[in-house]
C-alpha cells in the first residue's frame, strides 16, 4: 500500500515537473519566434525605407536637372538643390556607404551649378545617376543589380 502511495507521488511530481519544463520551453521558444518576426520585421522597414529614400534623391535629382536644362532661374535651380539635400540626408542616415557616395557626388555636381554657377556636363549626369541607381539597386536587391 505504502508502495502504491510512493509511486503515485512520483508520478505526480514527474508529472508536474514534465509540464514545468515543457511550459518553460514553450517560454523560451516564444521568446525565439517572437524575436525572430521583430528582426524581419526590422529588416522589411528599414528595405522599405531605403526605397523611399532612393525614390525621393532619385526624383529630387531629376527635378534639379529639368530646372538647369529648363534654364530656370538661379534661385529656382538652387531651390531643387534643397530638396536634393533633404532627400539626401535620409539616403545618408540609411543608405550604405556605396550609395551615400554616388548620392553626395550627384549632390555635390548640382551644388556646383547652384552655387557656382558651374554648367552641367549632361554625359558625366547620366553616367552619376546611372550609377546611382546600379549602387542602390545593388544594395535593395544584390543578386538583381545588374543594369546596363
Amino acid at each position: 500500500m505504502l508502495q502504491s502511495l510512493l509511486l503515485t507521488a512520483l508520478g505526480g511530481v514527474l508529472g508536474v515537473g514534465g509540464a514545468l519544463l515543457a511550459s518553460q520551453f514553450q517560454a523560451r521558444e516564444g521568446r525565439r519566434v517572437r524575436r525572430e518576426q521583430d528582426a524581419r520585421d526590422d529588416r522589411y522597414r528599414l528595405s522599405r525605407e531605403r526605397i523611399d529614400a532612393y525614390k525621393a534623391f532619385y526624383i529630387a535629382a531629376g527635378s534639379a536637372r529639368h530646372a538647369i536644362d529648363a534654364g530656370l532661374s538661379i534661385k529656382k535651380v538652387q531651390e531643387r538643390r534643397q530638396v536634393l539635400w533633404e532627400a539626401f540626408t535620409l539616403v545618408a542616415l540609411i543608405g550604405d556607404a556605396n550609395t551615400w557616395d554616388h548620392a553626395r557626388t550627384v549632390l555635390r555636381v548640382i551644388s556646383d551649378v547652384a552655387f557656382d554657377g558651374s554648367s552641367l556636363n549632361v554625359d558625366e549626369w547620366n553616367e552619376l545617376i546611372r550609377v546611382f541607381i546600379q549602387s542602390s539597386r545593388l544594395e535593395l536587391i544584390p543578386d538583381k543589380a545588374e543594369y546596363s
